[in-house]
């Protein structure tokens, strides 16, 4: 088969990221432009200066992810950009730019949906693909879905009920004082503690009218960290780890869940928070106990980043299924997967 080329815009947050991977997967450039300590003043992202940012930064990361290839124009056969879900004016300055490229190089556009590149993360750079069907978690700062897919499509299992995990990671770290991103800062002060010092509620469990179904929802760990933090001379590495090993148990929970309900031929765990060393070794459990094969992303390729939305849209190249220029954003609806 003809080797192509797929340059791929992400913009759905607070990353500016371009790149070109060809159709084995194989990453010929990457350029990502972070937000992260300007959003780190305010511990949190702020959309406004979020887009106002894409604006500036969204050309240049496109120049030098084409210079870094070592390609042309030619040499591209689509262009593919991430168009839901996420902050509509992040989306749509990373849209607008695709439109642009697709009018002026005339070539093909592809409109891709945030999970299933997360989910497409899992092949950058790995031989082979996971056999159908297969069970797929995206798990990241906006995201928290259990997702199957199978030869007839994908379809949504599950997802939080309301904050995501990587969303519960930033805000306890928030009211801890502990810094901005939350989740890397909590990994790292987890391997320091004892999680069995404070005894957190377990999510989701036992008479929880919601514990034999494939939901998530992880805002009462928040509160119960937030009464531990009012106590005097509190253990922070032991509560961080306390808290992180709460929200890898419910995932982990939810995940041999359905796995009960079904055989699956593998699982794929990303997003952001697929990042973190905790989730990490989970998957590699479950995978074990299963007895199926695993699809991590290399920890680059976890964070928003282009590469993964030009992998996601690989399949609808070679299929010829094509957006229209005139497709629009959709970023608070939630999109079938």
């Amino acid at each position: 088969m003809e080797k192509k080329l797929i340059l791929g815009i992400e913009s759905s947050c607070d990353d500016t990221s371009v790149a070109v991977v060809d159709s084995d997967y194989h990453v010929h450039s990457v350029r990502t432009v972070s937000q992260t300590s300007i959003h780190k003043l305010f511990g949190g992202v702020i959309p406004e200066i979020a887009s106002r940012n894409h604006l500036a930064w969204v050309i240049p990361a496109l120049n030098a992810a084409v210079a870094e290839a070592g390609v042309t124009r030619d040499d591209i056969d689509a262009i593919a950009v991430t168009s839901y879900p996420g902050l509509i004016g992040s989306l749509l300055v990373g849209v607008s730019a695709a439109k642009g490229l697709a009018l002026g190089w005339r070539k093909p556009i592809i409109s891709v949906n945030h999970l299933n590149a997360h989910i497409a993360s899992s092949l950058l750079e790995k031989p082979g693909r996971p056999a159908l069907p297969y069970l797929a978690l995206v798990v990241s700062g906006g995201h928290t879905s259990l997702i199957e897919v199978t030869p007839e499509g994908k379809k949504l299992l599950g997802e939080t009920m309301d904050d995501a995990a990587g969303e519960a990671f930033d805000k306890v770290a928030k009211m801890g004082n502990l810094g901005y991103p939350g989740g890397p800062v909590i990994d790292k002060l987890a391997q320091r503690g004892d999680p069995d010092k404070y005894k957190l509620p377990y999510l989701l469990k036992n008479n929880n009218k919601y514990a034999d179904e494939i939901l998530f929802s992880f805002s009462g760990i928040k509160s119960a960290v937030k009464r531990v933090l009012e106590q005097p001379d509190v253990d922070i590495p032991s509560l961080m780890a306390a808290f992180q090993s709460r929200i890898v148990e419910l995932i982990s929970r939810k995940i041999g869940l359905a796995m009960s309900r079904r055989k699956y031929c593998a699982l794929v765990v990303s997003g952001g928070v697929s990042a973190n060393s905790a989730v990490r070794k989970m998957a590699e459990n479950i995978a074990k106990k299963y007895q199926i094969k695993l699809f991590l992303p290399e920890l680059r390729f976890c964070q928003d980043n282009g590469a993964m939305v030009a992998a996601a849209a690989m399949d609808d190249l070679f299929a010829g299924r094509f957006s229209e220029l005139d497709f629009d954003v959709a970023p608070t609806v939630r999109p079938r997967v």
